[in-house]
């Protein structure tokens, strides 16, 4: 179920979303950067994380929620060389 102001990292469905700050769910570990290391897939309700490159043990996993969120106002803060400075905001 949809619910204003609450960010999900990826839709599953119609009404079936994962958030990682629900529930504990290892998605918390997921974040957002404009150069991310990693992409999410989402294949038969399942969500599937695959590197786009080679992630250190120790290095942070991120994706690019372009790819997931729906509309999102947040303020981009992975200040990488190509940072949009907003998350829904596709790059010039």
């Amino acid at each position: 179920m949809k619910r204003p102001g609450v960010k999900c990292i990826s839709e599953l469905g119609a009404d079936l979303y994962v958030d990682g700050s629900v529930g504990g769910n290892d998605t918390r570990y997921i974040n957002h950067s404009c150069e991310p290391n990693a992409d999410v897939f989402i294949i038969d309700g399942l969500m599937i994380v695959f590197a786009l490159q080679e992630i250190v043990p120790g290095e942070e996993i991120t994706v690019d929620y372009l790819n997931s969120f729906e509309e999102d106002r947040t303020v981009c803060q992975c200040r990488t060389a190509s940072c949009r400075r907003s998350i829904n905001r596709k790059a010039a």
